[in-house]
């Protein structure tokens, strides 16, 4: 079995072990960048909602003693506006991992190209936002509404117990299950991009569920494959993390949290690398053209054109 796990790696790894070497630098580089940015602003947005939550229960109290409390509203847009920014946030970081995905892609399609800061640069000022904004918005709506008849049972059974067990391990069966039938979704949309123009975004997770059919297991062990170093790596610093609280030795309670988050930082790219030439392996235009199979709304309906007399 483990050995079924890792000879797609090692194919994977050893078909693109040069283009792996002289990209996956600079790939880590600026997830370890994007990892330091985002945690600041993620701080901040924290301190922002913390203040406006703890400052507008001092101003409910003394409004329920009939003092005149105006504050109570700039409360609130700070907690609202700390919601918006921590959605901002994650937009951004979404944006910044397809661009690298993509840059990644691109070595794959051409020896020439290089994964550097100017190249993300350049694909973050060249990337569509508004349509991947909605792809984003799709596909996290769509993981909803798959997991909300799981969420509204657990809601009225949350104090039995073999339930709850249940529906968490469903839980995770329907979370990796969709995750895995739209994974191509960002691939498939960018190989047809322009037939998106006046599309909707939701058709690229229809395809990926059409291209991904026949390679679920396929998928599926290539994740496996990777999640258990990064599994590894993660329970190794824990227990550096863990036995350094023990022991009280500041070295080992911050340098393993540390060491933890740059090592991962440093195998995204790896990742990154073996799903991009997962799709391009298994690409190809009859699979490409069955995917996008009844997807798009005819130009005529779209104009108008098929609606006039």
């Amino acid at each position: 079995m483990i050995k079924n796990l890792y000879n797609p790696l090692k194919s994977y790894f050893g078909e693109n072990k040069t283009i792996f070497k002289n990209n996956w630098l600079f790939a880590g580089i600026i997830y370890v960048l994007l990892i330091l940015i985002a945690s600041i602003l993620f701080l901040l947005d924290y301190e922002l909602f913390a203040v406006g939550v703890s400052s507008i229960s001092t101003s409910i109290t003394l409004l329920l003693y009939g003092q005149s409390s105006y504050l109570i509203f700039i409360n609130l847009l700070e907690i609202i506006g700390s919601l918006i920014l921590f959605f901002l946030i994650a937009l951004f970081c979404f944006f910044i991992r397809t661009t690298i995905q993509y840059a990644v892609q691109d070595t794959l399609k051409n020896e020439l190209a290089k994964v550097s800061f100017s190249s993300v640069f350049k694909k973050f000022k060249q990337l569509n936002k508004n349509q991947v904004l909605r792809l984003f918005c799709y596909f996290a709506l769509f993981i909803f509404l798959w997991l909300l008849p799981l969420l509204v049972i657990h809601l009225f059974t949350s104090k039995i117990e073999i339930v709850t067990a249940l529906l968490q391990f469903l839980f995770f069966v329907v979370l990796l299950w969709k995750g895995i039938d739209y994974s191509q979704a960002l691939f498939l949309y960018r190989e047809n991009q322009p037939q998106f123009l006046g599309q909707s975004q939701r058709y690229a997770l229809k395809a990926s569920k059409h291209f991904i059919r026949s390679l679920r297991f396929k998928y599926l062990l290539l994740l496996i494959g990777l999640c258990i170093p990064l599994a590894v790596w993660i329970g190794l610093w824990s227990i550096v993390t863990y036995f350094g609280f023990y022991i009280w030795e500041p070295i080992m309670i911050y340098g393993g949290p540390f060491v933890g988050v740059i090592g991962g930082c440093f195998y995204l790219p790896f990742v990154q690398f073996t799903l991009a030439y997962f799709y391009e392996k298994n690409n190809n235009s009859d699979l490409l053209e069955k995917s996008f199979r009844d997807c798009f709304k005819p130009i005529g309906k779209l104009t108008g054109e098929a609606y006039k007399n």
